[in-house]
């Protein structure tokens, strides 16, 4: 376990794969509650993790303590050059699971995957140094350190071999 400004990380390995977990903190360096993870799977696989999160049945990232649907939108449309708008019409992150006020999984767009698959290391820094402005114009701090990792982390998930009918997920809550 690492500490460093506001946020707390863990690596290790997961059913022989590697993971990296990194969560926000407060002052007294207590995690905050939203949970992020980012997971590969099959639509009934990452529906059935909706309970008890992915960490049970796959390897994932798990981040913490930002609005997951809304950074999904913001980034899709950052790199597609769709407006937030456009995205928000065509039902971008589709929803897999729900739960009330559980748990969600939203399946992340093939347009997306794609756009992160093909962007060189300089575009994804540009696309996490926007990320972070905008988000401080909203009153929200993001560590930029953290916004690289999370950014970076996923785009080596999507990047790594799947099977066909895998795609990637991402469950909060």
């Amino acid at each position: 376990m690492t500490e460093h400004r506001g946020r707390v990380s863990f690596k290790g390995e997961f059913s022989g794969a590697p993971f990296r977990a990194v969560y926000a903190c407060d002052e007294k360096g207590y995690v905050l509650s939203s949970i992020v993870k980012f997971f590969v799977a099959t639509k009934l696989d990452a529906m059935n993790s909706m309970q008890m999160g992915p960490d049970v049945m796959f390897p994932s990232l798990s981040f913490g303590n930002f609005d997951v649907e809304g950074a999904l939108l913001e980034w899709e449309s950052w790199l597609t050059s769709q407006t937030f708008a456009e995205l928000v019409d065509a039902g971008v992150p589709e929803v897999v699971a729900e739960s009330g006020d559980g748990p969600t999984v939203f399946l992340l767009s093939d347009a997306f995957v794609d756009s992160l698959v093909s962007a060189p290391a300089s575009r994804i820094d540009e696309l996490a140094l926007w990320w972070v402005g905008e988000k401080l114009t909203e009153g929200i701090e993001i560590d930029s350190q953290v916004a690289l990792e999370i950014l970076h982390s996923l785009v080596g998930l999507v990047r790594q071999k799947r099977d066909p009918e895998e795609r990637v997920y991402c469950w909060t809550g």
